[in-house]
């Protein structure tokens, strides 16, 4: 890859780092909804307006967690294509570009 390739890729793996941790925000909100639910509730549990039984309850929050869970490993698997993708870069680098790399950084 040349020198600007690297660059364009990074710049859209900053960007969608950034969408990523705002996307992270739903399932982690959604799994301490469903742990506050489950912990305060007796035998209904309701989930969003619905009701549901205690183990019914229970796997949509450990399906919440999965999701979770993957949002996360597609943050993981972003952030180690970044750091093969700096790796690449060789020579001095212009000002915009130190700064993409300090903004991915900032990701980890």
């Amino acid at each position: 890859m040349t020198h600007q390739e690297v660059i364009h890729q990074l710049r859209g793996l900053v960007r969608r780092l950034r969408w990523l941790n705002v996307l992270q925000l739903i399932p982690d909100t959604l799994v301490i909804y469903g742990i506050l639910q489950l912990a305060f509730s007796s035998q209904l549990v309701t989930l969003f307006n619905a009701s549901f039984s205690r183990n019914q309850a229970m796997l949509a929050t450990v399906l919440f967690a999965l999701i979770d869970l993957c949002v996360t490993g597609i943050r993981y698997n972003d952030r180690m294509a970044g750091k093969r993708l700096i790796s690449q870069l060789s020579g001095r680098l212009t000002t915009p570009e130190a700064e993409l790399i300090k903004q991915f950084e900032r990701f980890k």
